[in-house]
């Protein structure tokens, strides 16, 4: 119905404010595409060299979590119960560390938005395995095992 009163409404419009718009909807069309195609090509599910350096299902003993590369580095840590974990922002693009499984927070922790450059620490007392992720960017994911 809407649809149908723009058409109509483009009809009694001049051929050159047509033609405008005609140009502009181009224009914008094209601008989703590259897009698109950007945020495809920064993460295009291959293997970055951070990633390729990990080893398979294995945590760390580490207290700090580079963010980089839209991934976090390492993906796996493991800690005692009570340490001070910190996650820094090392990447262009803003980032989260957001626990539960994605795009589902639990409410465990959450570092908040970090911008290239911020760092925020967090503590888990309780023992367990805490998945996490960036609620920005849901395919990156990571793990807390908390002993």
């Amino acid at each position: 119905m809407i649809w149908l009163s723009a058409v109509a409404a483009l009809d009694t419009m001049s051929n050159s404010l047509q033609h405008i718009l005609n140009r502009v909807l181009v224009v914008l069309g094209v601008t989703l595409v590259l897009a698109t195609g950007i945020v495809l090509v920064a993460h295009d599910g291959s293997t970055g060299a951070a990633e390729a350096n990990r080893s398979a299902g294995a945590a760390t003993a580490t207290d700090k979590v580079p963010i980089k590369d839209f991934l976090y580095d390492p993906d796996g840590i493991t800690v005692a119960a009570g340490t001070k974990i910190t996650f820094t922002n090392e990447d262009s693009a803003p980032h989260t560390a957001t626990s539960g499984p994605s795009p589902s927070p639990d409410g465990v922790f959450d570092t908040d938005i970090l911008q290239k450059g911020q760092s925020k620490s967090i503590t888990v007392t309780k023992a367990g395995t805490y998945a996490y992720y960036c609620v920005l960017h849901p395919f990156m994911k990571g793990t807390v095992i908390v002993t």
